[in-house]
């Protein structure tokens, strides 16, 4: 997982000839008050990152849509920044808090060009950019990308679909089979064997709500691994598993 917004810039550290990009873009709205959407990433980087910043009160909804490679989706709410964060770039205007903190979302992904549309809907605006970045490293135990709490994958095709839909189900199966014996994990486990199997035999109704009970059952316990993980891709198999089939 990625909790803070600047892991892009520390990964830099690792990696050799690493050159980190900020780029931002903003626009006006309701007078001189501001959306500004600040992006971090390198030709090369492990994650990427990215930040909304507003002149909006803090409680404010605001949606993040990034289109590429991976198609995601955040919803969050405008909320104050912390010391650390990004004002040299924004000031002190409240940032988007996709569930990492006001500081932004970083996330991993193909590599590839990406554009990103911040909205808040209630002002009727939106401030878009477009980046190139470096491929992440995609989850070796799950085989899927990881995501912040806000955010969900959306598949653009049919077989994308189905390809991401069985794959963060058995994630879930995956990672509730992997921890440590407990009374959760009891609970859990026949619900994971029957989400997946019932995904592999064409009964989507029973695999939604299989995996809705892992998500409610799992919520409690997300202050600790590994139930943080199972509950974030709980939270992306069923928007994907609710998602309407895309035409193509």
């Amino acid at each position: 997982m990625f909790p803070r917004f600047c892991l892009a810039a520390s990964l830099c550290v690792l990696l050799v000839a690493c050159d980190l990009n900020t780029d931002q873009a903003s626009v006006t709205f309701d007078g001189n008050k501001q959306l500004i959407l600040v992006a971090q990433y390198t030709p090369t980087a492990q994650s990427s990152s990215i930040g909304a910043f507003a002149d909006v009160p803090v409680g404010t909804t605001g949606t993040l849509e990034m289109t590429g490679p991976m198609h995601m989706h955040c919803d969050g709410t405008f909320q104050a920044q912390t010391a650390g964060g990004m004002q040299d770039f924004t000031g002190n205007r409240p940032g988007l808090d996709l569930g990492n903190g006001a500081r932004g979302v970083t996330f991993a992904a193909p590599q590839g060009t990406y554009t990103v549309v911040v909205s808040i809907p209630s002002k009727a605006v939106q401030v878009k950019k477009t980046f190139t970045a470096g491929s992440s490293y995609i989850d070796p135990v799950t085989n899927v990308w990881d995501l912040s709490m806000g955010c969900v994958q959306v598949a653009d095709t049919r077989q994308q679909l189905e390809d991401l839909t069985t794959r963060r189900v058995q994630a879930v199966e995956i990672l509730v089979d992997r921890a440590d014996a407990s009374p959760l994990k009891g609970k859990l486990l026949p619900l994971a064997t029957k989400a997946y199997a019932s995904l592999l035999a064409g009964d989507k109704s029973t695999a939604i709500q299989t995996m809705t009970a892992i998500r409610d059952t799992v919520q409690p316990s997300i202050a600790q691994n590994p139930w943080y993980e199972i509950y974030l891709d709980s939270r992306v198999a069923l928007a994907l598993l609710t998602q309407p089939v895309p035409t193509i």
